[in-house]
């Protein structure tokens, strides 16, 4: 397996657990201190890297069994600022 695509299904993983466990087991601005400083280096990927996380993270929302996960993950892409405009 590529490893790009091993990177991003692991980010994917811990984001989405991150995001659906309860707040009073992670605090919420604990989870957004993890999260921001690696969102923060997607957003500064060029154009072109940014559509290929974006792919592949789309790429994990298809295989994805779990409804509850895979509508986090579809709106990763988003979330952590992969489809803002230069």
């Amino acid at each position: 397996m590529d490893v790009n695509k091993v990177l991003v299904r692991a980010f994917v993983s811990l984001v989405v657990s991150i995001d659906l466990t309860d707040d009073e087991d992670i605090d919420p601005d604990v989870a957004t201190d993890i999260f921001e400083p690696a969102a923060a280096l997607f957003r500064d990927l060029s154009e072109e890297g940014r559509r290929e996380v974006t792919s592949l993270v789309l790429e994990c929302a298809e295989l994805e069994e779990n409804p509850e996960r895979r509508r986090v993950i579809l709106g990763l892409p988003e979330a952590i600022g992969l489809l803002d405009e230069d």
